[in-house]
């Protein structure tokens, strides 16, 4: 076990529809540990599983780094729907006992916004397997468009995607629609030799969203090979999302950068790359990962000021972890 010396520690969470992310920081803005686990979304996984993820997470960032529960400041658990009353009441019911004034509770876009603006206001557009956009405004308020879950919105996401993909797949195959590159590329992805035998494969799925979500990569090949269908499908997503953040920077007052964040806007995907050309607003790529985040929540929430140094150790030490698990995960 490392000896503490006294130092303020911060841990942050987020847990998104793909997979949870953990870190833990001390007041420097060194981070010293990271970790990861399954979705944690409650609003698309049992409470009980996400608890033990949110939980081993926890126990996870604090044993790497030597560190007790009591010398934890502030502990902020970012979720996808927590700023919802029903979800943020199963959260607090689970940690609150033993965490107390020391326990932060929020949207998980909170924490993509503030790896872009480092904790001050501003509007995270979100596209990864759903899509949304939300603003906090420098008096703290709140706005979000979109984020209504893939049965009735997450438009242009990586479900929406993969989704309207295999839509243009099975039209051609009927010979309602025009063939596609798509084709080949989801019978090889499924491993399947016909149109008609995705259907088992994609509503049998242990977890249809997340998959066809991942099927959004195979319209990026078929669009970069000179697919129309695909091209078009990116375009339409893009529209979808500028309309997502335009509309949201429409009800507030004051202007707010417009950080891109999930990752399909993260990655330099052709999704981001036309988005970024017809967006009439200017945007932001963050140069480190939601995780880190949710550590400048954790700490500005306690009030701890985030000045220049604070926010380059962050980035610096955050990015050399994110690298060093990559190489960990690679080998």
């Amino acid at each position: 076990m490392r000896s503490n010396n006294g130092k303020q520690w911060f841990i942050g969470i987020d847990g998104g529809g793909t997979k949870t992310r953990a870190a833990i920081c001390d007041g420097t803005g060194q981070v010293l540990a990271l970790a990861s686990g399954e979705a944690s979304n409650p609003l698309s996984r049992p409470w009980g599983e996400v608890e033990r993820t949110l939980r081993t997470c926890i126990a996870d960032v604090r044993e790497q780094a030597g560190v007790s529960e009591g010398d934890v400041a502030g502990l902020y658990i970012g979720l996808g729907g927590a700023d919802r009353p029903r979800v943020k009441a199963m959260i607090q019911n689970a940690f609150a006992d033993s965490w107390q004034e020391r326990l932060f509770i929020d949207n998980d876009a909170v924490a993509a916004l503030y790896a872009g603006t480092w904790g001050r206001p501003g509007i995270v557009l979100i596209c990864g397997t759903g899509s949304i956009a939300y603003a906090v405004s420098e008096q703290g308020t709140r706005q979000r468009v979109g984020g209504w879950g893939y049965l009735i919105g997450d438009e242009g996401s990586g479900f929406d995607l993969g989704r309207k993909a295999a839509a243009a797949v099975l039209r051609a195959y009927d010979g309602r629609g025009k063939e596609t590159l798509l084709t080949e590329l989801f019978l090889t992805h499924y491993g399947v030799e016909r149109p008609d035998e995705l259907i088992s494969m994609i509503y049998e799925a242990s977890n249809p969203r997340m998959a066809l979500a991942q099927t959004s990569a195979l319209v990026e090949q078929a669009a970069a090979l000179g697919d129309a269908i695909a091209a078009e499908l990116i375009s339409q997503a893009a529209d979808f999302l500028i309309e997502l953040a335009s509309t949201c920077l429409a009800k507030r007052t004051e202007p707010l950068p417009v950080v891109l964040a999930g990752g399909l806007l993260t990655a330099q995907t052709m999704l981001r790359q036309q988005l970024i050309e017809k967006a009439p607003f200017a945007t932001v790529i963050p140069t480190v990962s939601p995780v880190i985040g949710s550590l400048v929540a954790a700490m500005t929430r306690k009030g701890c000021h985030l000045d220049e140094e604070t926010i380059k150790q962050l980035q610096a030490s955050g990015t050399k972890r994110e690298e060093m698990k990559k190489v960990r995960e690679q080998g």
